[in-house]
């Protein structure tokens, strides 16, 4: 009697199911590392999105500020051009647009400034240099800045959440 003892069926089976469970197990962690980048790249487009609007918001804000500084600057010119600087401080002293607004006449070259907050730690500010009366066919002012601001010192944050 003699046995033929066939491990090699059985073995090859054993082999062939080791390698579908590893493929398994690399095609499941493949599938959790795209799914939790997927995540935090929505993440980050929500917060961009965010601050993109809150900006095209104070924008727009400053946009309407600066169209009632206009309309007070052309008034100003047409009713008093001999004493157009004067009748423009006093009109703008008048408009309500918060603590925001700043008259420098001192100069030469008069300005006004003005802030619109974008979010808690920063502002839109707004300078505008007003054009003589020898100038006023260039238009009433020209914006000098238009940039956003820091509003709150910046404090660096240098740690790392490894853990969460």
């Amino acid at each position: 009697m003699e046995t033929n003892k066939k491990s090699a069926p059985f073995v090859n089976i054993g082999s062939s199911s080791l390698l579908v469970i590893f493929l398994v197990l690399c095609l499941v962690t493949f599938a959790t590392l795209s799914l939790s980048s997927a995540q935090s790249d929505y993440k980050f487009s929500q917060k961009l999105a965010d601050r993109r609007t809150d900006y095209y918001t104070a924008s727009n804000q400053a946009e309407e500020i600066l169209d009632s500084i206009d309309a007070v600057l052309a008034h100003s010119y047409k009713e008093s051009p001999d004493t157009y600087f004067t009748e423009v401080q006093s009109r703008l002293s008048e408009l309500t647009f918060g603590d925001t607004l700043e008259m420098d006449f001192s100069t030469g070259t008069p300005s006004v400034a003005y802030q619109v907050t974008v979010d808690e730690k920063q502002a839109l500010s707004v300078v505008l240099e007003l054009n003589p009366t020898d100038r006023i066919s260039e238009g009433f002012c020209r914006v000098r800045q238009w940039k956003v601001v820091a509003t709150q010192e910046w404090s660096g944050d240098d740690t790392l959440n490894l853990m969460k």
